[in-house]
């Protein structure tokens, strides 16, 4: 028998990542200026900014002027559901989501109802596998502005099908919003999706770091 532990929370946070480890300690030592203005400790701070930028980016097969970087997961993807909601409003009102997504999404989905805008939730099976047939009428229904599907269940580890989701969503022209947190740095990102988000502790970066 082992005398090692073995950590199994990696759903919640994971050990960083020596590059990142890195990345953080030139951040904290030469990165501590304003990136936006133009003398040279700020222009260090934009190296830096950038330098991240780029290579998270690419880890995530964007380009670097499409992507964010936000105070929080939670902070993300309450911009991404609102945001997305906000920008299809001329379409229609209508939020698809899973009946197993994250409490942020989920939170952001009540504000969207406190507004008088519609959530519609998809239920999943016993294993938490998304209903896909289910799916597929709930994003045909006439006035949805935005759907979005986790990649995986950060309670009950089930993976989702969003690669078959998100054609569903294609077919009739709905963008969808993936909550990638679970999944982003431990296996091949799915194709489809409009937006997504993920979590920088649960995949080799510092906490709190967004």
């Amino acid at each position: 028998m082992s005398a090692s532990p073995v950590y199994l929370d990696a759903a919640t946070a994971a050990p960083m990542h020596p590059v990142a480890r890195q990345a953080l300690l030139a951040a904290l030592e030469d990165g501590w200026a304003d990136p936006g203005k133009l003398y040279t400790q700020a222009r260090r701070a934009r190296q830096l900014l950038d330098a991240a930028r780029e290579a998270t980016a690419s880890t995530l097969g964007v380009r670097a002027d499409e992507l964010s970087f936000t105070p929080s997961g939670t902070t993300a993807a309450h911009g991404a559901v609102l945001g997305g909601l906000a920008g299809r409003r001329r379409v229609g009102s209508t939020l698809v989501h899973s009946a197993i997504e994250h409490s942020a999404v989920l939170h952001a989905a009540e504000r969207h109802v406190d507004a008088g805008g519609i959530a519609t939730a998809v239920p999943v099976d016993r294993l938490g596998r998304l209903d896909l047939t289910a799916w597929s009428t709930a994003v045909r229904a006439p006035g949805v502005a935005l759907a979005t599907l986790i990649t995986a269940s950060h309670e009950v580890g089930t993976v989702q099908p969003v690669a078959e989701a998100a054609a569903a969503c294609a077919d009739v022209g709905v963008p969808l919003y993936v909550d990638a947190a679970q999944s982003v740095g431990r296996v091949p990102l799915p194709a489809g999706w409009s937006v997504l988000t993920a979590s920088a502790h649960k995949w080799g970066g510092p906490p709190g770091a967004g």
